[in-house]
């Protein structure tokens, strides 16, 4: 006879959020042939990702890294013996790396200085949003069971980007370019 208990709770717990999937960790019956790591969790936050809704999910993580970039940039760093984190291409090659300069650039975007954020990475205004998009659609994937974006670019701009990227990182470490 099945334990009502375990199916109540399971059902109570599909109540509090509905439409919110659930582990099949406790549900699943003893003769299961689902492995353990096949088993999915569930969100730690799911109940306030349903709640919120997509775009409150995504407000919340914006702020929420917009805070802790701030909090980086501008309190942590200026008064400890902290220096930019350095790149481990440009350690082991001496060559600059196409993401040099990112750290810079989003410290001078975070104090409105427009022409240096171009000046430490001229890709920074296409990197930079993308890295936080990126950022954002996983944490709330994540953390909150929400999914926000589904990333499907087509083939030819993927690779057209991944070519402006490698022509950019070898025109950068041209000295008598005098460019960058």
């Amino acid at each position: 006879m099945p334990n009502t208990s375990d199916s109540s709770t399971a059902v109570q717990r599909n109540a509090e959020c509905p439409g919110v999937p659930r582990a099949a960790s406790t549900d699943a019956p003893q003769g299961s042939s689902i492995s353990a790591s096949r088993r999915s969790r569930p969100a730690p936050f799911a109940a306030a990702g349903a709640r919120l809704g997509r775009r409150g999910v995504v407000l919340l993580l914006t702020l929420g890294m917009a805070a802790a970039g701030f909090l980086w940039l501008k309190v942590i760093v200026p008064f400890t013996p902290l220096e930019p984190i350095p790149c481990p291409f440009e350690y082991v090659t001496g060559y600059e790396c196409p993401g040099c300069g990112l750290q810079s650039s989003l410290s001078n975007l975070f104090a409105l200085r427009w022409k240096y954020v171009l000046m430490a990475n001229v890709l920074s205004p296409v990197l930079l949003p993308l890295f936080f998009i990126v950022m954002i659609s996983g944490f709330a994937e994540i953390l909150f069971g929400v999914t926000v974006w589904r990333f499907e670019l087509p083939r030819w701009l993927i690779v057209t980007g991944v070519i402006v990227v490698i022509v950019y990182g070898v025109l950068r470490n041209i000295p008598s370019l005098g460019i960058w």
